[in-house]
């Protein structure tokens, strides 16, 4: 009783102290708004005060400079026009307005430098020839500018034959405004200089409301009564100053106008109210942070005692916690097993625990996981089945759930496979989520390593089977050809004709059966990791010879058309396997050769690739025909052991289905890539890209055009890729390159280069093209 009693005084007391300083802190601050509210309208009248000197004073130094002009041109000896120019041109840059004009009366006006123009003032009371006085008004140019212009009527005279009444000089309106700019105020005040009707001559405003009527804009957006706003336009009417507060949209402001003295016009300033009141609003924060002060004070004194008692109570709990967390984490960090502790906070997954261990395990700090706790799931092989909020809130309190996950370290990328158990608890009456993941790494890798052993018998059994089902076909046919022809030769040995024949088909049968054994010898090393590159240098361009010797020949009995081509420029030297090199692009364009009709196309391309690092050159070559092409069912499984498309061509054409799979192991082995893309009646496209070291010294022919003094060269070829290699080749070694399609055009570019004195040094004519053969050319040229 006496604790309840003793903490209703301390609550009545604190009330008491809060309510008395609340009710002098109201008293305080309504003695001196009111004070300060005067001071600071006081001084809103100061600086505008001053602002109108100033304009004013600017608007004297106009009309004073145009009454010096007007002195200075009614002199009986007339300057110069290029005196005149001269002149304007200094005062122009000394006082900073836009324009100095000749002003006729009918509204036309010249320049000094002789460029006539129009001015058009608002009304013809602002036309200096009409008001015979000094004025300042809007007016805009022919081109649409709206300027601010200053004149005084003269006598009538002429200035290069154009006659004018007055002289006059322009400002901008950014120009002007900037004479009414106030520094103070934040830049929040906004200044208008208005006639007495309302019609706005210069403004500060940018941006928002731009507006030609002040007055109908108070009408439209000012919470201002119609009697209010009449009343002042009388004042304006009569020169009258005065300070009025009104309210646009939601903003309160004070409105301060007075006279300006010149032309009926008007100085109107606007600002926040909460602007002029700013020394208020400094006084009632600095009151308000010392009342809280205070009452920090009180509170302090009065709630230390029981503070301090909360604190001991805190430390021994923490220190029980702390204890805790030690052997929990002593423990994880010393298993592979990582704890999580999940809630639901403001629905969205937050953690309440995350074992230290798992910066270990996955490569993700504590904190990282605290901050974003699906981090963890960007470890995970497979993130689509990772358990989704609405799987975990669909398991119901005091149950569970167990799946298995392969996750992979974030620094070191090694994988391991975790058995993930998810229990949905109840602490403190609040929802929790507790996972579990167990390290199962070394049991999945044991259950894989005895699945693979099973797959690799199942397989090789069946390799086993497939070979002598797929090869004894093979093999048979060659041999009882070789059999048969055999005993034929012996029966017809007197018959010289048959015999040719029957040994022709002999050897035939003979070199097909040693290309089966050969293929299966291959790829019986291949496979039995026997294979080895023998790697040493050799000339590109010889071994792109050499293939083209071997195939050509093929080609041409099939009339087929065989071409070699090169993009960019590749390294005349490289290190590699010319052998096994040799033995991919064979087995690709031959098959090439095998699979197009008679009258087809096969080409191979050699592409040069950037470089990534500088001792390798990359190289890219395709392989294209326009043969029969394969299925997509049958691309799938082209580089598996002894496949073969099964159709009605294919079927007549010899093969043994190991070639495709010897040069996919060959690629492998080179460390590249091979891809394939055909189409059934379209053809295929064969892509292998390899590298290749760089030899140390690499011979470069770059000065050799420079020494042969060879600048400019003509291609003339009628298929346009061709002339556009040979161009990319030439770009790196200074030679203008130009080209043609066609003969006769190359006899014309020729000639025309001849009669501007710029010949080509080198001119490379195609042998055959449409209309003039390259040879006709060439002949036409010498001539």
């Amino acid at each position: 009783m006496k604790k309840s009693s003793g903490k209703l005084r301390l609550a009545f007391l604190l009330g008491a102290a809060g309510i008395v300083t609340v009710t002098i802190g109201i008293i305080y601050f309504h003695l001196i708004s009111q004070q300060i509210y005067v001071d600071s309208t006081d001084h809103l009248q100061e600086i505008y005060d001053q602002v109108n000197r100033s304009f004013g004073a600017f608007v004297e130094k106009n009309w004073g400079v145009l009454d010096g002009y007007e002195h200075r041109f009614s002199l009986t000896e007339e300057p110069s026009d290029d005196a005149i120019r001269e002149f304007m041109d200094a005062e122009q840059e000394y006082w900073g307005f836009s324009e100095f004009y000749f002003l006729s009366s009918d509204g036309t006006c010249m320049s000094p430098n002789g460029e006539k123009n129009s001015l058009d003032f608002d009304s013809k009371r602002d036309e200096p020839t009409q008001a015979h006085a000094p004025v300042m008004a809007n007016a805009a140019l022919a081109d649409g500018q709206e300027v601010t212009v200053f004149a005084i009527p003269t006598k009538h005279r002429e200035y290069r034959g154009f006659g004018y009444d007055a002289l006059a000089i322009s400002y901008t309106n950014e120009a002007m405004s900037n004479s009414l700019n106030v520094d103070a105020f934040s830049g929040q005040a906004k200044c208008f200089v208005i006639h007495h009707n309302g019609k706005v001559l210069l403004s500060t405003q940018t941006g928002g409301n731009v507006f030609d009527d002040y007055l109908a804009y108070l009408r439209a957006a000012s919470d201002l009564e119609d009697a209010r706003l009449d009343q002042l336009q009388r004042d304006w009417e009569a020169e009258k100053p005065g300070l009025i507060q009104c309210k646009i949209g939601d903003v309160s402001y004070c409105m301060l106008y007075q006279p300006v003295g010149y032309q009926d016009y008007i100085l109107l300033s606007v600002v926040p109210e909460n602007i002029v009141s700013a020394s208020f609003l400094s006084v009632q924060k600095i009151t308000i942070i010392i009342f809280t002060i205070i009452f920090l004070l009180i509170g302090v004194i009065v709630l230390s005692p029981i503070i301090l008692h909360s604190r001991e109570q805190s430390q021994k709990s923490k220190a029980e916690l702390q204890y805790r967390d030690l052997m929990f984490d002593l423990l994880s960090n010393n298993v592979d097993d990582i704890f999580f502790m999940l809630d639901f906070q403001e629905g969205k997954l937050a953690a309440n625990y995350i074992s230290p261990n798992i910066e270990r395990l996955m490569g993700i700090s504590v904190a990282e996981a605290h901050k974003d706790i699906h981090i963890v799931e960007k470890c995970a092989i497979n993130a689509d089945s990772v358990i989704s909020t609405k799987e975990m809130q669909a398991i119901p309190l005091n149950g569970s759930k167990s799946w298995e996950h392969e996750y992979m370290h974030q620094s070191t990328g090694e994988r391991r496979w975790y058995r993930v158990t998810l229990y949905h608890m109840s602490v403190q009456q609040v929802g929790k989520y507790i996972f579990v993941l167990s390290d199962r790494t070394q049991e999945r890798e044991m259950t894989q390593k005895l699945q693979e052993a099973l797959t690799t018998a199942k397989t090789a059994n069946e390799a086993k089977s497939n070979f002598l089902s797929n090869m004894s076909h093979d093999i048979r046919t060659p041999m009882n050809a070789i059999v048969g022809f055999s005993t034929l030769l012996e029966q017809n040995v007197e018959d010289a004709e048959k015999v040719r024949e029957y040994t022709r088909k002999i050897t035939a049968s003979s070199h097909h059966l040693l290309s089966l054994i050969n293929d299966v010898l291959d790829m019986s090393k291949i496979e039995g990791g026997k294979t080895s590159l023998n790697i040493d240098s050799f000339r590109l361009p010889t071994l792109l010879e050499e293939l083209n010797i071997i195939l050509l020949p093929q080609a041409k009995a099939k009339n087929q058309s065989f071409e070699i081509h090169v993009q960019g420029v590749p390294p005349e030297e490289i290190l590699g396997d010319k052998l096994r090199l040799n033995q991919i692009l064979l087995n690709l364009l031959s098959n090439a050769i095998k699979y197009t009709q008679e009258g087809g196309t096969i080409e191979c391309v050699i592409c040069v690739l950037p470089q990534t690092t500088p001792h390798y050159a990359k190289l890219r070559f395709i392989v294209r025909d326009n043969g029969i092409g394969m299925s997509k069912e049958f691309q799938e499984k082209i580089f598996t052991p002894f496949s073969r498309e099964v159709n009605s061509v294919v079927n007549k054409i010899q093969g043994t289905g190991l070639g495709m799979a010897i040069t996919k192991n060959l690629v492998d082995l080179m460390g590249g890539i091979i891809q394939v893309e055909s189409e059934p009646e379209k053809g295929s496209t064969f892509t292998v890209e390899l590298s290749f070291l760089l030899p140390k010294t690499q011979d470069s022919d770059e000065d050799f055009w420079f020494q042969q003094k060879i600048k400019r060269m003509l291609i003339a070829d009628d298929e346009e890729d061709i002339c556009l290699d040979i161009r990319t080749i030439m770009e790196g070694f200074g030679v203008d390159v130009s080209y043609v399609t066609d003969g006769s055009a190359a006899v014309e570019e020729a000639k025309l280069a001849h009669w501007q004195g710029k010949d080509y040094n080198v001119i490379l004519l195609d042998w055959k093209m449409p209309g003039m053969s390259g040879v006709e050319a060439a002949r036409k040229i010498r001539d």
